[in-house]
């Protein structure tokens, strides 16, 4: 199996991606949206849903492309004998945009190689299917999602912004208990890739990672935010600069991470927007306080400027256009969350945060 899915990488590596360019409409616009924490492999009700939402917002939305931000498959289901279980489990969210006809690109999150697949496997998977486009890793640097794309004019001339994305792996950040990061060799290709571009399309564009960064926790305890605060901000272990390499030069507009799923606002920290996306699945835990959906981003090219909102399940269009009041209360977060209870076993962390044992019980 494991064999197969590499042939077919190969055979596949960027093959969609030369041949689609991604390029505003005739009217000026690009419109993406965000998918993230879908966690199929549960059970068949939530797959069932899971596939249903996904067509839903596709219909309504109509994007020129579909951003995934990671956990597509609860990787803790695995059974540890069934041999093609992720694939077949990541299968239920391709074959919804290949009927759709929506082009795709992704980041993974932390749970997806918790099944039969690595990261650099699953990779592999994705780039074989004719509507990813999805980019082999950038460079010999960790993880194995990091890539950019352009994104043209409509002519298909000028670039006028890129979308970047960011592989935030696992669990422990440089041996240091949490969750995974960033690492350094990751931040330094980042910048390097920033420093080639001399166009006038240098400083706009979007990141997309599945674990969010420490300076979230900064922007939430200080500034204002629009939309709701579920959890904490359950950010990597290890703060390893990240940040810093997207002030030194002009970068990027917006950060966009999934993982939290209690979380869906965003805010301007620094003149750089942090936001969540809103969690599709019906698989894992919450949302406990709004329903699923997906987050939307629409770039209008003149006046260049960027609008977002949620598409929520039932069709509702969220706009956030007042700040959120925080709780009188509510203490700032010092540390990030979610891990403080590593010690705890495996299944004992799933049957807590879905309620449901995993399947090697």
């Amino acid at each position: 199996m494991k064999k197969i899915i590499i042939l077919l990488g190969i055979l596949g590596l960027s093959t969609a991606a030369e041949q689609h360019q991604l390029k505003f409409n005739a009217n000026g616009k690009f419109k993406m949206v965000q998918f993230t924490d879908i966690h199929f492999g549960e059970d068949e009700p939530d797959d069932f849903d899971n596939q249903r939402l996904i067509k839903d917002i596709l219909d309504q939305e109509k994007p020129d492309l579909a951003i995934i931000t990671g956990d597509v498959i609860s990787g803790y289901m695995w059974d540890k004998k069934t041999p093609g279980w992720a694939a077949e489990q990541y299968k239920n969210l391709t074959n919804v945009l290949i009927e759709k006809q929506v082009y795709w690109a992704t980041t993974a999150g932390n749970h997806d190689t918790e099944g039969d697949l690595n990261r650099t496997q699953i990779s592999e998977l994705d780039r074989s299917f004719s509507y990813s486009l999805t980019q082999p890793n950038a460079a010999n640097i960790s993880h194995a999602f990091n890539y950019f794309l352009p994104v043209f004019d409509e002519s298909g001339t000028d670039i006028k912004f890129r979308l970047w994305f960011l592989d935030t792996g696992h669990e422990d950040c440089l041996e240091v208990k949490g969750w995974d990061c960033i690492r350094p060799d990751q931040v330094e290709w980042f910048r390097q890739a920033h420093s080639n571009i001399t166009d006038e399309s240098k400083g706009k564009g979007f990141l997309f990672v599945h674990i969010p960064f420490s300076e979230y926790m900064e922007m939430i305890n200080n500034w204002d935010y629009y939309g709701y605060k579920g959890e904490e901000v359950c950010c990597g272990s290890v703060n390893t600069g990240i940040w810093g390499a997207l002030k030194e030069q002009p970068t990027i507009e917006w950060v966009s991470a999934g993982h939290d799923h209690d979380n869906d606002y965003y805010g301007l920290y620094q003149n750089i927007n942090l936001a969540f996306g809103r969690k599709t699945g019906f698989g894992g835990y919450g949302p406990d306080h709004f329903p699923r959906g997906a987050r939307v981003f629409e770039v209008t090219k003149e006046p260049y400027g960027i609008e977002t909102w949620v598409r929520e399940d039932g069709g509702n269009v969220h706009r956030e256009v007042q700040p959120s009041k925080r709780k009188l209360y509510e203490y700032p977060q010092t540390q990030c969350g979610g891990m403080t209870t590593k010690g705890n076993s495996k299944h004992e962390w799933v049957e807590k945060v879905t309620g449901k044992k995993s399947a090697s019980q």
